[in-house]
């Protein structure tokens, strides 16, 4: 008898599992990625960094699309140029004219996070922190 009840509470708590499991599932994969909903989430860190005899200190903010929000500056901006790109950071493109000194001061900016809930890690060094800021349309002026 002690046995029976055993396998009975076993299987009790199978199945309560199996009901739960699937419906957490299925919550989870409906919540941004259909399109058809809730907007998805975009959360990124962006760091910038000079070179050591650059004399430029570290920089860090955070930017948050779909909802826009974050410490960027201009996070409405910077939201609008990475939505036009569908957040591929190579594909930013120049605004205006502006010119940049032509002075070398390399400047790498990171990008870590998420995009659209999928992972971001992306690198770049560029000339200077206006060649940052003028090439990325902006998203990395800060």
């Amino acid at each position: 008898m002690r046995k029976r009840l055993g396998v009975l509470l076993a299987a009790g708590v199978l199945a309560t599992a199996g009901s739960v499991v699937p419906a957490a599932a299925a919550g989870a994969s409906s919540s941004g990625a259909s399109g058809g909903g809730a907007a998805a989430l975009s959360s990124l860190t962006i760091t910038k960094s000079g070179s050591s005899w650059s004399g430029l200190p570290a920089r860090q903010v955070t930017l948050q699309c779909e909802p826009t929000g974050g410490t960027h500056p201009t996070a409405a901006d910077a939201c609008a140029q990475l939505l036009a790109v569908d957040g591929q950071f190579d594909k930013l493109q120049p605004v205006g004219s502006a010119a940049c000194p032509p002075v070398w001061m390399p400047t790498t900016v990171t990008v870590t996070g998420t995009w659209r809930l999928q992972p971001v890690y992306w690198t770049k060094t560029y000339g200077s922190d206006c060649d940052a800021g003028f090439r990325s349309g902006y998203v990395f002026r800060f």
